[in-house]
């Protein structure tokens, strides 16, 4: 009961207002946001997740190719700058660098 008494009497529900806020902003940022032309908040604008390595390498080789991310179009415009060797696959240490690379483009 005194911390209802404290806000009253000091003014704390600006303060409360501000943490408010803050919870607000961090979990909009934490949801991935996206951003659309000039930085506006485009609804309903997909989030492109990156599947685990495991979920990637359909065959189970312990290697991940471009035709195993057919279905994530948005990986593999980068995956040719990650693959070190110029192999043609990637090893699993390769594709955390193309999911980090895909996230800091994004801004994330």
């Amino acid at each position: 009961m005194k911390t209802f008494t404290f806000l009253r009497k000091k003014g704390g529900a600006p303060f409360v207002f501000g943490v408010m806020l803050a919870g607000i902003a961090q979990l909009s940022h934490s949801r991935g946001a996206e951003t659309g032309p000039g930085g506006a908040l485009e609804k309903g604008a997909p989030v492109e997740q990156a599947p685990s390595f495991r979920e990637a390498d359909k065959n189970g080789d312990h290697y991940v190719t471009k035709d195993e991310l057919a279905d994530y179009p948005h990986l593999l415009k980068r995956f040719d700058e990650v693959d070190a060797g110029k192999t043609g696959r990637l090893e699993e240490h390769e594709y955390g660098n193309l999911v980090m690379e895909k996230s800091r483009e994004k801004g994330r």
